[in-house]
């Protein structure tokens, strides 16, 4: 599945609130780990925050037109609360009920956060601009007893919770991400300096890369979870030497 994670703000002049946390920071503390467990699950994860804005309203164009001309099949926009409430609520088009935002939103209060319910985002861009079913996931308030509730929680149940509600698959730990290493490869043939790159093709649907030292070449993936990885251990054969973490 092809998702646009929106981590909101994060560029001026399109500012997140400040309170006894700034929602930036919970936006980008649990944002980047959304991302690297969707893709760890396989999924491919557009980025929409984009590096520049001239206006927040230019900002929001960005975003959105990203994940339209990108065909992503749904959008997400990560913030957080400001005005001294609690709980967690998700905006959807016309307060709609869908599965991944009834999910999102009760295994985030499974964590302790107040249900504040799915809620009527049509007034915002990143609910009603997309084309891709969308939502906007309000976590907690920044200026209230929630931001204590959020470091006791921590980001990383925080993106499971979030995760999990999406795909409805289990995010993999930190610790499960490992990436794969192979041999060295051999010459391509005597008298020719180029080295052998058939077996290359087993790596296919991983980002590799080319690494190499004094003793010749070897190839090195993305990370991946460790399922993942063993089977691609079944795949490269001889070529394959061995899981790092």
């Amino acid at each position: 599945m092809k998702f646009g994670i929106d981590l909101g703000h994060g560029v001026n002049p399109d500012r997140g609130a400040v309170g006894n946390i700034a929602e930036e920071t919970i936006i980008n503390e649990v944002g980047t780990k959304v991302i690297s467990k969707l893709r760890a699950l396989g999924h491919s994860v557009i980025e929409l925050r984009p590096s520049s804005a001239s206006s927040v309203g230019n900002s929001l164009c960005q975003r959105y037109t990203k994940a339209d001309n990108n065909n992503v099949d749904m959008c997400i926009s990560i913030h957080s609360n400001a005005g001294a409430g609690v709980g967690t609520e998700v905006f959807t088009y016309a307060g709609k009920h869908f599965t991944e935002a009834d999910n999102v939103l009760n295994n985030l209060v499974s964590l302790g956060f107040r249900n504040r319910g799915i809620k009527d985002g049509s007034n915002l861009a990143m609910v009603r601009k997309p084309i891709a079913k969308a939502m906007l996931i309000e976590i907690c308030f920044v200026d209230s007893s929630d931001s204590d509730l959020y470091k006791q929680i921590g980001s990383e149940k925080i993106a499971n919770a979030i995760v999990s509600g999406l795909t409805g698959q289990q995010p993999v730990s930190n610790s499960d991400k490992c990436y794969i290493v192979t041999d060295y490869l051999k010459q391509a043939y005597e008298g020719y300096d180029g080295v052998c790159i058939s077996d290359i093709v087993n790596l296919i649907g991983v980002k590799c890369y080319a690494r190499h030292n004094s003793k010749g070449i070897w190839l090195e993936s993305s990370y991946i979870t460790r399922v993942q990885a063993e089977k691609k251990k079944k795949k490269l054969g001889n070529l394959f030497y061995s899981i790092n973490e």
